[in-house]
């Protein structure tokens, strides 16, 4: 069987380990694939689903249309930048280059070869914002592997930053995550959560806490039986994940459901994130994110404004506001 880009499952994972042998094999036997030169990130190009981050031969989700495009992996992070995608790619190699003092990628095709970085990908081939073919040609015949502009990040020297609501939370695994005590959740029957802001430089973001304890006072506010009226959105999504898979005896259970509350025995609670959305509207939202029996790759993710509004109930993709719509609500 010819090879897809999608072998290894957990690329940040390998990137732990140093030569690791099931990603040493991957990308001996993957040519459009290639590894940092000191082995901390990783490039696969890839067909993806047309909607959705997996691949279209997914079993979950197959499709008979794709994107194409660029994966690029550290051991924390994962993000992925839309090619052309009638391009046939045959080469990816990735090398430092004295010149712009960075990495610099080379991608071939048989209809042109580009050379770039990784902050020009973001700056022409990001992929929250849908694009057409022709503009993602367009975009991918302007690389020429210059460096943007790039602001100057402020330091931080802090190790906690202070909310009004939730008291002190203490600097985490990255320098701009900071993490609560745990506090009873309301929403979730008075069960005891940690709140995790992320991606917040407290000497960039001035207005960011005010924001966020909005966001957090609201969510906090809420009860079991605020939770009971986001019951049909959650039952929704598991059904319409069922749906697509198509029927499997495992799942029975879930399609034996009447009471429609009962979807919340198959959920479990696993991480509150309060964040500022990079792409669209920049404001500050809180996700609630849980393991659920249904979709157990990806799981479950509430997606709130800092109003309280419910905005989004999905798979947990990793985007606070959905692509092309997905998973948000208009109600």
């Amino acid at each position: 069987m010819d090879m897809t880009g999608w072998e290894i499952e957990n690329p940040g994972e390998n990137l732990l380990a140093v030569n690791d042998k099931n990603l040493k094999a991957f990308m001996k036997a993957y040519p459009l694939s290639a590894l940092s030169p000191d082995g901390t990130m990783l490039f696969i190009i890839r067909k993806y689903h047309p909607t959705l981050n997996c691949s279209p031969d997914d079993q979950n989700h197959p499709s008979d249309s794709f994107r194409m495009c660029l994966a690029y992996y550290t051991a924390s992070t994962y993000f992925f930048f839309e090619l052309p995608s009638h391009f046939n790619y045959n080469m990816l190699s990735v090398r430092y280059d004295q010149n712009i003092q960075d990495l610099a990628i080379t991608i071939s095709s048989r209809e042109m070869t580009r050379v770039t970085n990784v902050k020009e990908l973001f700056l022409k081939l990001e992929s929250f914002a849908p694009k057409t073919d022709a503009e993602k040609e367009a975009a991918f015949t302007s690389l020429n592997n210059e460096i943007p502009p790039q602001k100057q990040r402020a330091p931080i020297t802090q190790t906690e930053v202070s909310s009004t609501v939730i008291g002190m939370l203490k600097n985490a695994d990255f320098d701009d995550w900071w993490v609560s005590e745990p506090h009873k959740i309301g929403f979730l029957n008075d069960v005891e959560m940690n709140f995790t802001i992320t991606d917040y430089n407290p000497n960039e973001d001035e207005n960011f806490m005010e924001e966020a304890d909005e966001a957090i006072r609201n969510f906090m506010s809420k009860t079991l039986k605020d939770r009971e009226a986001t019951t049909a959105h959650v039952y929704q999504n598991c059904m319409d994940f069922l749906d697509a898979i198509g029927y499997d005896e495992a799942d029975q259970h879930l399609w034996d459901i009447k009471d429609h509350e009962e979807i919340w025995n198959y959920v479990t609670p696993r991480e509150i994130y309060v964040t500022r959305e990079p792409y669209e509207d920049k404001g500050v939202y809180l996700r609630l994110t849980f393991s659920c029996e249904w979709e157990q790759e990806h799981g479950l993710q509430l997606v709130f404004n800092k109003s309280g509004k419910l905005v989004r109930v999905s798979d947990d993709d990793g985007h606070i506001l959905g692509w092309q719509g997905h998973g948000m609500l208009t109600d």
